[in-house]
């Protein structure tokens, strides 16, 4: 199926500069070992985060989500050294175990902070660092970040990259000819992203028309070249960003990967960037819904 979408350069402004912050979060004043003790997002661990698996039935170990030093702080493969420090470890699942499974780590400062959210600030922004590497280069694992609703059920914007291919992909909820749900889009280049090297990654959507869009970086966060979708969750505003990391369910036998998280920053602003026109390929249903 072909889809209309766009590419740009994006400046993506300090938090500190924007209109409201909503999140800044990095994992230096944590001790190194687990994120929480608690695998069923009912209990907190360290600062405020909850971790969580889509099922029950395999891999509820809370090692799958470490507190770590960097593991590549001068980031070796290319780009703009990473800031070094620690970061969040996550593990993906693995279909050849049977644990097929996606993992989340979350906080609560959407839900804390978006009823303050000023009545103009229509555009929802995330940044983070993201960096990939474990021991399977051939794993079809996928990590990244989803914008939740409110409610939990609907994805409003995120991205993914998946594990042996280095493709990049951008989620959100999809009006597909009628049939409204969370699909996540192609960018229809293997080979965009590598392995074990760090990446800025960003996140925007648009509560007033729904658009969401995602990118990334090469050069550290001053310009992110970004794509978009026409959305169908306009009027909504985003309650909840979770990292996650996702056996992409369906797939091959898998080997160990991990996902590294640093360096999150999430806030709202009224400033709309105006992309430019490019046509790409590919959409898929997701299985979205997280737990609320």
């Amino acid at each position: 199926m072909r889809l209309a979408f766009a590419s740009l350069t994006l400046a993506v402004a300090a938090a500190a500069n924007a209109d409201m912050v909503v999140s800044q979060q990095n994992f230096n004043s944590m001790t190194l070992g687990n994120l929480s003790g608690d695998a069923t997002g009912t209990v907190a661990g360290q600062g405020g985060w909850y971790i969580f698996n889509s099922t029950t039935a395999a891999g509820q170990a809370t090692g799958n989500y470490q507190v770590v030093n960097d593991p590549n702080p001068t980031n070796s493969n290319g780009g703009p050294l990473h800031n070094g420090g620690q970061v969040l470890q996550m593990q993906a699942g693995t279909t050849a175990t049977g644990n097929n499974v996606t993992r989340f780590a979350w906080n609560d400062d959407v839900f804390n902070t978006m009823s303050s959210n000023p009545a103009e600030n229509n555009l929802f922004v995330m940044t983070y660092d993201f960096y990939m590497d474990g021991g399977s280069a051939t794993s079809t694992n996928r990590y990244g970040n989803y914008i939740y609703d409110a409610t939990g059920a609907k994805i409003l914007a995120g991205v993914t990259m998946q594990n042996n291919t280095g493709q990049f992909y951008i989620v959100g909820s999809y009006n597909n000819a009628g049939t409204i749900g969370n699909f996540s889009f192609s960018t229809g280049t293997a080979g965009l992203l590598q392995r074990n090297r760090w990446y800025t990654f960003a996140v925007t959507f648009d509560s007033v028309s729904g658009r969401f869009q995602g990118g990334f970086s090469t050069d550290g966060g001053a310009t992110f070249s970004m794509f978009y979708v026409d959305g169908a969750a306009a009027g909504t505003q985003a309650g909840e960003y979770d990292l996650i990391g996702s056996a992409n369910s369906g797939t091959a036998a898998q080997g160990t990967t991990l996902g590294f998280y640093d360096n999150i920053s999430a806030y709202t602003t009224s400033t709309v960037p105006a992309p430019g026109a490019l046509a790409l390929l590919g959409l898929a249903g997701l299985a979205g819904r997280r737990r609320r």
